[in-house]
Parts: structure tokens; sequence; C-alpha cells
């Protein structure tokens, strides 16, 4: 006899309605989520009870007819609103001033919404790609933009209030939206923070509780001016993440990861550095020999010229995943020889001794991986030792 779904145990089915609701808040290809994880609650009266208070924690706000809907439905409900804890939004950005009186008022109802989220914990913002605008020919207005100044602009709030105390602020933006984070937003108890688009950080801002930080496509020269030891002194971060995702986007260099390991990321379990070109292999393994602690590493490097130190030497006892992809730069030659020391190293230091080591992804020329058996090779020990090992591109499904 087969078991129906409502016949599992009460706490397996709020197990199970927590995994869907974080498998529908996934962001695919920089698409924000929709809402269709509501229309679960209407499968049946018993999901609607059961599922209800998981469900309605969440909210993605796409454009103004849903920011405008949802916004009557929590002021004729107020208590719905405070079981909000993670919202998704698109951000219009633009301000209307009024010449005559020189009031501004955001564009977007957004703001109005947002007043009423006052349990807001989990904030990602997108680029608007439907909304409504204001007209345009209408006489004495005219717009300008502030990011953060049209979802909590400071007529909303009266004096001695703030924007609610985030703890993940995530901007997922286009590479030309400007933006500059914590004019508005309160950043002290920040944990997770992630960096998009012409990003100018508030340099006044602190970050006593941040623990993650992503950097992806950042196309301002913020970082290029300041080093991480000193925009985030007060940090202790556990994970960080780069990705330049865009030609003319930060990229991290060697006094970069230095700051970084030598500052706020001391005691770093997770590093990750995609599609790296300007950093140097001496700048790598002298950091790797820095971080006794780290457990995850994922390093995607673009060769030129440089591939000198063999850095699969600096690493440290504790890593558990390694992730490691070397290509090089399309006018340059591959560096065989580099590439065959650092697979023997690799093979004969992590594949072949015992460690805590359980995973392993690695793309390398297809020439360096066929040469004397050492794909099948590789395959075997991963087999024997019950290693997850992946051979191949592996750097367009790491999350950031």
């Amino acid at each position: 006899m087969q078991l129906a779904f409502l016949d599992l145990p009460l706490d397996t089915r709020l197990i199970i309605y927590d995994l869907i609701l974080a498998d529908h808040q996934a962001i695919i290809q920089s698409s924000q989520p929709l809402n269709a994880h509501i229309l679960f609650l209407h499968t049946c009266r018993q999901t609607y009870y059961d599922a209800g208070d998981t469900f309605r924690r969440y909210v993605s706000l796409r454009n103004e007819f849903q920011m405008e809907r949802f916004y009557h439905y929590v002021s004729s409900a107020p208590e719905t609103a405070l079981h909000v804890r993670w919202a998704d939004i698109a951000n219009d950005g633009r301000i209307v001033e009024i010449l005559r009186t020189g009031q501004s008022t955001p564009a977007s109802q957004l703001y109005h919404t947002l007043a009423k989220l006052t349990s807001l914990e989990t904030l990602r913002v997108f680029d608007v790609r439907h909304y409504h605008p204001f007209p345009l020919n209408v006489p004495h207005m005219r717009y300008h933009l502030d990011f953060e100044g049209a979802i909590y602009p400071l007529t909303t709030y009266k004096d001695g209030e703030i924007p609610p105390h985030l703890t993940t602020y995530e901007l997922h933006l286009d590479p030309s939206t400007r933006v500059s984070p914590f004019d508005r937003i309160p950043s002290i108890c920040i944990r997770s923070l992630r960096l998009s688009g012409d990003c100018h950080i508030n340099h006044e801002a602190s970050f006593p509780a941040l623990r993650h930080l992503t950097i992806r496509s950042v196309t301002s020269n913020t970082f290029d001016r300041i080093k991480f030891s000193s925009v985030f002194a007060n940090a202790h971060l556990e994970s960080f993440t780069h990705a330049q995702g865009h030609r003319l986007a930060f990229e991290m260099r060697n006094a970069h990861l230095e700051s970084l390991v030598n500052g706020p990321g001391f005691c770093l379990r997770k590093l990750v550095l995609l599609g790296s070109t300007r950093l140097t292999t001496p700048v790598i393994a002298s950091c790797l020999r820095n971080l006794p602690t780290l457990e995850y590493l994922a390093l995607s490097l673009v060769t030129v010229n440089e591939l000198r130190e063999n850095f699969i030497l600096a690493l440290g006892p504790s890593l558990r995943t390694f992730k490691l992809q070397i290509i090089h730069a399309w006018y340059v030659a591959p560096l065989f020889d580099e590439q065959r020391i650092i697979c023997n190293s690799l093979e004969e230091l992590i594949l072949t001794r015992e460690s805590l080591l359980d995973t392993v992804y690695v793309s390398f020329h297809s020439r360096i991986m066929s040469e004397d058996g050492r794909e099948e090779r590789w395959k075997h020990i991963a087999d024997t030792r019950h290693l997850t090992l992946k051979i191949g591109p592996w750097e367009d499904n790491e999350e950031t």
C-alpha cells in the first residue's frame, strides 16, 4: 500500500516544506524568483494549515502591481506582515521631485510595503524588469536616482526610527546599476552580504557581525582604491567569494588577497575565487599557508605567463572540498609543464593519502588529463577512497 503525503508525520512534512521553499528561493540565471510557492498552500485545506507559517515567511515582489496588491493585503491583515522574514524585491531606484514644492518621493510604491515588514531579516534586491513609471510629461517634475532612498526613504520613519536590522543583504544587479549600500540600511547586524553592480560602498559603515561576503560583477572602482582590512576592519569572515562576472568588473589582485587573509579573513573556512587573472601563485601559496582552518577552496585561474609555485603544497589538513580549474588566456600557450607538476602533487598529496578531503573537482587541459591514463587512474582512486570526483569545467555551477 502506498503512503500518501499527508499520512507522513507532521515533523517530516515540515522538513519537506522547508526544502520546497529553499528550492523555490534559488536564483536561476540571475532571475528573481516568482511567488509560485503560495500556490502550494491551495492544494488542500490540510496543506494550507501545515505549510502556512513556513511559506508566509517569504515574499517576492517583481513589479508595481504585485507591490500594490501585497501592500493592501498586509494593510488589511497587519499580523501577516509580522510573519515575513525574507523578501526579494525589484527596486526601481528613482526618486520623483516636485520642483515647485521641493518635495520628493520614490517613484515606486515599494517603500510603503517595506515599511510594514518590521520583522524582515533577509533582503535580496534585483533590477526592475516590469514596472509602472510615472508619466514623464508631468510639468514641474524631475527624477533622480537614489537606490536605497527609493526603498527606505527618510520620510517613512519618525525621529529616531530606522529601517529593520537586516542580517542578510544581497544585491543581484546589472553591472550598470549604481548603488551606494548602507546609506539608509544599518550595517551593524549584517551577517551575510552580497555586492554587485556599480557599487560605491559607504566607507563609514561598520560590520562587526559580518561572516559571509560575496563580490560579483562589481564595476565600480571602490575596491581598487581600498583594502578589505580597512572597509571590513572589524568583521570576522567565515566565507569569502569573488567572481569577476563582467569584463569591466573588479579583479582580485595580490594586495586584495593579502589584505583579506591578514585582516577580516584570517579564520576563513570557505574561499572561492573565480576567473582570477591577476593573482600570482606565490601569493596564493603564501595566503593558503595562513589559513589553517580552511575547509572549502574553489580556485579558478586564468594563466597568462605565471604558474611558478606549486600551491598544492600549501593546502592545510582541514580541507574537505577542493575545486581547481586552470585555463590559459586565449592569446598565450598553455603552461603544460607547470600544470603537470600541480597534477602530480594533487595525486600524491591529496588523492592517495588519507585526509578529511571528500570532494574534489578539477579541470585541466585535456592533454594533461589524458597523459599516462591520468583521468582513469584518478577515477579509480576516487572510487577506492570513496571520494566525490568530478573532472571537467565546474565554475558555472558554483554558487555566487
